[in-house]
Order: C-alpha cells, then structure tokens, then sequence
C-alpha cells in the first residue's frame, strides 16, 4: 500500500492565510517566508514517507523471500525424509515378507514370485498413502501460509492506515501551530504600525509647533531690525 501525501487542502489554507496580510508590505514578507518553510517542510515529509513506504516495501518484500526460501527447504527436507522413511518400510517388509517365500495364516508357503508381488503391491500401497498424506499436509501448510499472507497483508494496510492518519494529525496541529504564530506575529506588525502611524503624527504635529516657533522667532527678529536704533 503505497502512502498518500499530505492534502492539499493545508497547502491552501496557507496561501488563504498569506493572502491575509498581504495590505502590510513587512506582514507579506513575514507570512511569505513562512509559507516558504511550510513548503519545505511538507516537501521533507513526503520524501521521508515515501523512503520508508520504499524501505517498508523493501523490508517486506525481502522478509517475504526469506520465509519462502525457508519453506521450500523445509518441505525438500520433509520430502527427503519420508523418501528414506519409505527405504526402510520397504526393506523391513522384505525382511518380514522373505525373499524366497512367505507363511501365510493357515499355514502353506506362498511362491517367490507371488510373494513378491504382494510385497511389491503392499510397497506401493503404503507409499501412495504416504504420498496422499504428504500431499493433504502440504496443501494445509500452502492454505495456512496464503491465510498468514492474507492476515500480514490486511495488518500492514491497517499499520500504514493508522500511520498515515497520525501523520495527518500531527501535520494538523503543526499547521494550526503555524497559524497561531502567524496571527500572533500579524498582530505584533499590526501594534507595530500603529505605533509608527502615531510617532508619524506627534512628529508631525511637532514639526508644526517647530515651524510656528520659527515663524514666530523669525517675525520677532525682522520686527527688531525694523525699529533700528535711535537718531535723538
């Protein structure tokens, strides 16, 4: 199951929140670069989710061949031993049967070939129902193995699902971090320019007075000269 990458809707929600200050020449730039950082971040998180669905797949994957590796020699052991375990039925069968002739309940002696034939019909008896038992054992493990399969599959979904989930919530609450320092940060530009717009004013109005104490100092100078000394 490949993992999906964050929404796109928080990539979004962020150019909404940027487009909110964008009245403020210093607030655009602030939100900008935070934007910025966020878009690098988000591209940080994609990268590491897909490297670890990768080594996730790789890991699997791997551990997958390993326990097939694992049956396949299990079961040409299994098959090798019940071939050496069906050798010494059938030599122990010869032994008990004899080669040159068998007694039979009721006593007689059976012919050398005809006792040969049942030993060699009893022989195959035994190791067709060896062979049906080896075949119905393998089948089970072959099922038991597509259950386990089936079962690690559906387990693997469940992990990324809850994985990816916790990843969302997490990139959630940093993004709802992020725009509480955005708007904390809005609000601090905002202070700070309405105490620039009231230093602009008082120095206007101060300006004012300055140029009034000069006009005044001015007037006063030019009155003085006027009235010059006197001839008397």
């Amino acid at each position: 199951m490949m993992s999906h990458p964050p929404s796109r809707a928080h990539t979004h929600t962020v150019t909404v929140q940027a487009r909110r200050v964008l009245d403020e020449r210093s607030a655009r730039k602030r939100a900008e670069t935070d934007a910025q950082q966020l878009a690098n971040r988000i591209q940080h998180l994609k990268d590491e989710v897909a490297r670890s669905a990768r080594r996730t797949e790789e890991a699997s994957k791997r551990q997958r061949e390993i326990k097939k590796q694992k049956m396949e020699s299990e079961a040409r052991k299994e098959h090798a031993h019940d071939g050496r375990e069906a050798a010494m039925v059938s030599k122990k069968e010869i032994e008990e049967i004899g080669y040159y002739g068998t007694w039979v309940p009721g006593g007689g002696q059976i012919a050398p070939d005809k006792a040969k034939g049942m030993m060699k019909s009893e022989v195959m008896k035994l190791k067709a129902e060896r062979e049906a038992k080896l075949l119905k054992a393998n089948k089970k493990r072959i099922e038991e193995i597509k259950k386990k399969r089936l079962e690690m599959a559906a387990a693997k979904k469940k992990a990324e699902e809850i994985r990816i989930a916790k990843l969302k919530e997490q990139y959630k609450k940093k993004m709802e971090a992020e725009a509480l320092k955005r708007t904390q940060a809005e609000k601090v530009v905002s202070k700070l320019e309405e105490e620039e717009a009231r230093l602009i004013e008082l120095l206007k109005e101060q300006q004012v007075q300055q140029q009034a104490a000069y006009t005044k100092l001015q007037e006063t100078i030019v009155d003085g000269e006027g009235e010059g000394p006197s001839t008397d």
